[in-house]
């Protein structure tokens, strides 16, 4: 029950570190699709489940990715009309599900590649 507690922590504290690191001041546009993959792909932001060694844990991180990044961008763009947020919420879906239709098809996971270069390893 505790390691529930101390999860639902982390990824508080990731949804904060990254929502700390967006410009509030701009207005907020609709996300390119591409993009959005490779960053969730890339490990940005970073999320709890980037730690995890377990063999689903990159397709949590890309849960945990989405579930950050839609809040951030309703945050930003709280003013916009709704037909613009649920367009973009809809990007962040599909961005999700093309994330982890990639991940499902290769053999390295973000996830992996961070945990296999921190220990100072080279890849090959």
């Amino acid at each position: 029950m505790n390691n529930t507690h101390d999860n639902k922590d982390e990824f508080i504290d990731a949804y904060y570190s990254f929502k700390d690191s967006v410009d509030f001041t701009r207005d907020g546009f609709l996300p390119e699709v591409d993009n959005l993959v490779w960053y969730m792909l890339m490990g940005v932001p970073g999320v709890p489940a980037d730690d995890d060694p377990s063999e689903d844990a990159p397709l949590v991180a890309i849960d945990q990715r989405v579930a950050i990044l839609k809040t951030v961008f309703v945050e930003v763009n709280r003013d916009r009309p709704e037909d613009f947020l649920d367009k973009g919420l809809s990007i962040y879906d599909q961005a999700g599900k093309m994330a982890k239709g990639l991940l499902k098809e290769s053999d390295q996971s973000p996830c992996s590649r961070k945990i296999y270069f921190d220990q100072g390893q080279e890849n090959g």
